[in-house]
């Protein structure tokens, strides 16, 4: 079959090539892939730019169904529909024990697409039974394939939980951003606001759609006095850094009001200068977001399903596996929010 292979661990080298069908062990399932959506991951790992073990097939946001059976396994059957997040976790660990499954630190622990487990962008794939999640017939496979990043937002929002009447700030209006959006909406804040740059011009308008009271592009209009003035001059309750940009992590701590809370959810791969003071005499709380827990893909399974987290809006594209150079490629240029890739 043909899979999506970053073969050496250097810049490029993504070939679309054969590989050998998966056979599965006793623990795992069998799953014919029918949607996986190119993440930031995936471009940082073509870039040589985030951890990887190669050979591997990449891709780590995906829905399927379930063709074949380990032996061991007893809560699937054929014809299940499920996704899962990357990590598979040791279990045994001293995270894994206390239940922060997502900061497991096994040093050979396997990743989906990442590290010693072949990813999604192929036509099947095996999948160990224990992360696996099983997904309503009703959630279309495309919209399924999103329940990933919608999961890692959710986790972002148990991290740093909004409270009906906040006034919440969304630095960044990318797939994370705009879902981090939608979930603030539900719990109830008051209001909403999405930063971003000239680039970001067509995510803005979409969040807008998606419920954004205020979108502000920070390379036309000062953000720091936008939010001020909206917000009585004190600063937001909460920031969701979403966009790994430096600049708009610096920026989180000039728009948080006194004692509020800032959640930081993108990388930027690189150090910043940030004077720490600024936490002390504000007493602002930072917290970082990694990954999801069980009880994050659950919501957020039920949130896509009963329709209340939108994630159609989100999906740009969809293209066959052979055109996964023109996915990466509109993924770079930031002109998508979410291409899909359909082995």
């Amino acid at each position: 079959m043909k899979a999506l292979v970053k073969t050496v661990k250097e810049e490029g080298n993504v070939e679309l090539k054969d590989v050998e069908y998966p056979k599965i062990k006793s623990d795992e399932l069998l799953v014919e892939v029918k949607a996986a959506g190119i993440c930031g991951t995936d471009l940082h790992i073509f870039h040589n730019k985030s951890h990887y073990v190669p050979p591997v097939t990449l891709g780590h946001e995906y829905s399927g169904i379930v063709i074949e059976i380990g032996d061991a396994v007893r809560d699937f059957e054929i014809g299940d529909i499920v996704t899962s997040p990357a990590t598979i976790n040791c279990g045994i660990c001293h995270f894994c024990r206390i239940g922060a499954t997502n900061r497991c630190i096994d040093p050979n622990k396997r990743i989906l697409g990442v590290a010693r487990a072949n990813g999604a962008f192929a036509k099947y794939m095996a999948v160990p039974a224990k992360i696996a999640h099983k997904l309503p017939k009703e959630i279309p496979f495309e919209e399924a394939a999103l329940a990933e990043p919608a999961a890692c937002a959710v986790h972002a929002t148990e991290i740093i939980p909004v409270n009906m009447g906040d006034s919440v700030v969304i630095l960044g209006p990318g797939p994370m951003g705009l879902l981090i959006l939608q979930l603030a909406e539900l719990a109830g804040a008051s209001q909403t606001i999405v930063t971003g740059i000239t680039a970001d011009q067509d995510r803005l308008k979409i969040a807008k759609t998606l419920g954004a009271d205020v979108t502000i592009n920070v390379e036309e209009e000062n953000p720091v006095g936008m939010i001020k003035r909206l917000t009585d001059g004190l600063g937001a309750d909460i920031i969701f850094e979403c966009s790994g940009a430096p600049a708009a992590q610096k920026q989180a701590f000039d728009i948080v009001r006194r004692r509020g809370k800032i959640g930081l959810v993108g990388l930027t791969g690189r150090e910043i200068n940030v004077s720490l003071d600024k936490i002390v005499e504000g007493e602002i709380e930072v917290k970082g977001s990694w990954g999801t827990l069980w009880t994050s893909w659950k919501l957020a399974i039920k949130l896509i399903s009963l329709k209340r987290l939108q994630v159609r809006p989100l999906i740009s594209a969809t293209l066959p596996l052979d055109q996964w150079e023109k996915g990466f490629q509109l993924m770079e240029n930031k002109e998508v929010i979410k291409v899909l890739l359909i082995p």
